[in-house]
């Protein structure tokens, strides 16, 4: 995991609402996080929408698995601890599910640079010229 993954992950979790702000939210976040420039047109931005809302659940899962990790000594119960993976210490819970979270957000970011790459390339106006695609 690069500082790249993290970016793709922010910019895929950003995406879909930037494309309700408008051409300027586009551009500013596509500017800032995958470091593409954006050329506008109704095919290129209804294409790449898609694929926003494709890479969308992936981010949420990441960013929510961070910060569960983060706070999890925060909702730790000792009522429970025994019955808590890693249990019935907080660092040997906190250890287990770290772990446990890694071998998500790991596969979520992999599948994520497909994605925001083939998004990147849409909006940017470098995919789908060879094939006639308009690029206004």
């Amino acid at each position: 995991m690069t500082i790249s993954d993290w970016k793709r992950s922010i910019y895929a979790l950003l995406a879909l609402p930037a494309f309700a702000a408008g051409p300027r939210a586009r551009r500013q976040l596509a500017a800032r996080l995958v470091g593409t420039t954006v050329r506008e047109g109704p095919p290129r931005r209804l294409a790449s929408a898609g694929l926003a809302l494709l890479a969308w659940p992936f981010a949420v899962l990441i960013w929510f698995l961070v910060w569960r990790i983060a706070t999890y000594g925060l909702f730790w119960d000792e009522a429970t601890a025994g019955a808590s993976w890693g249990g019935p210490s907080l660092t040997g819970a906190w250890i287990v599910h770290f772990f446990c979270a890694l071998g998500m957000v790991v596969p979520a970011m992999w599948l994520l640079r497909p994605l925001t790459a083939a998004q990147a390339g849409l909006l940017s106006g470098r995919v789908g010229t060879e094939m006639g695609v308009p690029s206004t």
